[in-house]
Order: structure tokens, then C-alpha cells, then sequence
């Protein structure tokens, strides 16, 4: 449901804030299916918070936060 209701105004960039803390692992990995398509059908931009690192392998790019600052390291 909150999925569809981030989407309702078409948004250029989504905020997602750990989507799967309350899942297990195979719902988990369909909710970040899902984002990943919905991301890439309606060209949006994606900011996924996690600390879920199983998913980091499936993002375009990983930013890390250390003690609340963005660490130089980006991963592609």
C-alpha cells in the first residue's frame, strides 16, 4: 500500500527507508524486485536506506553512512 501511494503522484526520485526490516528473506527480495522494476519502468530515481546488506549486490550504486556522514567510498 505505501508503495502504491509513493507512486500516485508520479515522483521523479523515490525515498525508500528500509522496505524490507519487517520481511523475510524471500518477501524481502520481492519488495526490492518490485522497486528495482518500478524504478526502471517509470525512469525514477531510487534512494533505498537499508541495513539489509544481502541487497546491496542488485543496486546501481551503494553510498555508505558512517556516524552520519557519507563515507568517500561509492561502489558501482
Amino acid at each position: 500500500m505505501n508503495i502504491a501511494r509513493a507512486l500516485m503522484n508520479d515522483p521523479s526520485v523515490l525515498l525508500v527507508d528500509e522496505p524490507t526490516s519487517a520481511l523475510d528473506q524471500d518477501r524481502g527480495a520481492r519488495i526490492i524486485e518490485l522497486i528495482l522494476r518500478l524504478t526502471d519502468d517509470l525512469n525514477t530515481s531510487t534512494l533505498l536506506v537499508t541495513h539489509n546488506l544481502v541487497h546491496l549486490p542488485r543496486m546501481h550504486a551503494v553510498v555508505h553512512m558512517v556516524d552520519g556522514r557519507l563515507s568517500d567510498r561509492v561502489l558501482a
